[in-house]
């Protein structure tokens, strides 16, 4: 069940991450200023994540599978 939800969330999580991509390039064709807004909402979907999963209860296997 833990492994699962690990799973899912990181499959979200890797949605987002393509989707903020292609989205910055779309709408930004400077590339300095869309690479700015591409690691801004890449953080923030990586703590919006870490605290969905803390949420749930596993926030700390969710903190070791990022170490490694």
């Amino acid at each position: 069940m833990l492994m699962m939800i690990i799973v899912v969330f990181f499959f979200f999580f890797l949605s987002f991450f393509f989707l903020s991509f292609f989205i910055s390039l779309f709408f930004f064709k400077n590339c300095s200023f869309s690479l700015i807004f591409y690691f801004f909402i890449l953080l923030l979907l990586l703590v919006l994540t870490i605290l969905l999963l803390s949420a749930f209860g596993c926030g700390p296997v969710f903190h070791f599978v990022l170490m490694v």
